[in-house]
């Protein structure tokens, strides 16, 4: 599979290659490492684990807002460590790292540990622009080294943390698409043909019944291709979200070529 670029001209790499996207995520295709560990027919109780990392990005990158480059909270907490909780940077830091230490800790010891990622595009993309290669490679160790990969489950995200309530219809695809070039960029094309789940912000729904019912039914009806599936050991709501209509009949409008000004969003 072609590699595509970590960044363009200094910036994420969100969009662009959407022929590469669709052929990584396309359904039937073999997702390489098969899960491991024993099956779950005798299983009677169980719980997951799936941890949510998100740093949004802010313009704190200069004294002047007009000017300020945008940086990671994490980055400006850590150069203003006497303001609030901002001493904890370190800890936070830890935090998007230990599951890269902790994986490999207990599956070398012959445990069989089990968890669900998601981490948000602004914090993936933040931690690299402020330095902390070494936590991007302790994840990208646990995605994508066969030894590993089968105790992770990576959930795919709208890359800036976009709200299913406040952001229209035609765009909230858009946003999960972002966050799948930013992931492949960052972990191979492969990984992300292995992203079968999906999580949406905050957890929140629409506020249109018909919306909220198809969001919630299909998993991400408003965002048809981009191809969520269920796994082994964590399930989508439904399979085939593309092309569906709600109990009512409604589906997601085309994204319109140009909006009046004096329209709502």
């Amino acid at each position: 599979m072609p590699i595509l670029p970590m960044e363009i001209e200094g910036l994420p790499n969100i969009s662009g290659a959407e022929q590469e996207i669709q052929a990584a995520t396309a359904p039937g295709r073999e997702t390489g490492f098969p899960p491991g560990g024993p099956p779950f027919d005798g299983v009677t109780s169980a719980c997951a684990v799936a941890l949510h990392m998100h740093q949004p990005l802010i313009p704190a990158g200069g004294d002047d807002l007009r000017s300020a480059t945008l940086i990671s909270n994490l980055q400006y907490m850590f150069e203003h460590p006497d303001i609030g909780d901002n001493h904890n940077a370190g800890v936070f830091r830890w935090c998007y790292q230990r599951m890269g230490e902790f994986i490999p800790e207990l599956t070398d010891q012959g445990f069989r540990p089990r968890v669900m990622l998601e981490y948000s595009g602004t914090l993936l993309h933040g931690l690299r622009h402020m330095g902390a290669n070494d936590v991007i490679d302790a994840l990208r160790r646990i995605t994508t080294d066969p030894r590993y990969a089968p105790a992770v489950e990576w959930l795919g995200c709208p890359w800036g943390h976009a709200v299913a309530p406040s952001t229209p219809v035609q765009d909230f695809r858009l946003h999960v698409r972002a966050w799948q070039h930013h992931f492949a960029a960052l972990f191979g094309l492969e990984a992300l043909g292995r992203v079968r789940g999906f999580s949406p912000s905050e957890m929140a729904l629409p506020n249109h019944p018909d919306v909220a019912y198809a969001f919630a039914r299909w998993s991400i009806a408003a965002t048809p291709g981009c191809s969520f599936r269920s796994t082994p050991w964590s399930r989508r709501m439904a399979p085939g979200c593309a092309g569906r209509t709600s109990r009512t009949g409604w589906s997601p409008p085309a994204r319109p070529a140009r909006r009046p000004r004096s329209s709502p969003l």
